[in-house]
């Protein structure tokens, strides 16, 4: 499944031909999922400067089911300067879930160094 805030993003996920089904929502705001629906949630380009705010990891979490995963990528000095950090470290104490892995942080594109540096974390749901 697909979704994004905007119909133009949608819509160009509708072209690769990979998604079964297309829901435009705001990430942040409750979303029309069912709790415990899915078993991953993949999250790549989401949380960056002034996009999405890091109470979107609540809903996440609640739509995502017990044992799935919540794979989410973010420029590193992001997440040690703002809120993600505090805020997924309080998720983790909380015991909704916890960090299964995290990449070392790599150049957003290989073949020129932009400045931007990225990491992946993998997160369990409880």
């Amino acid at each position: 499944e697909a979704m994004d805030i905007s119909s133009g993003m949608l819509e160009e996920a509708r072209k690769k031909n990979v998604y079964t089904s297309f829901h435009q929502q705001v990430l942040g705001e409750p979303l029309d999922f069912p709790s415990a629906t899915f078993d991953a949630i993949i999250s790549v380009g989401v949380f960056t400067y002034g996009h999405v705010k890091s109470n979107a990891f609540d809903e996440l979490i609640r739509i995502t089911k017990p044992g799935g995963y919540i794979v989410v990528s973010m420029p590193t000095d992001l997440y040690e300067s703002s809120e993600f950090k505090p805020k997924l470290t309080a998720l983790e104490g909380s015991g909704q879930w916890e960090m299964v892995t995290a990449t070392e942080q790599f150049r957003t594109h290989q073949k020129k160094d932009t400045g931007v540096y990225l990491k992946v974390w993998v997160y369990k749901v409880f």
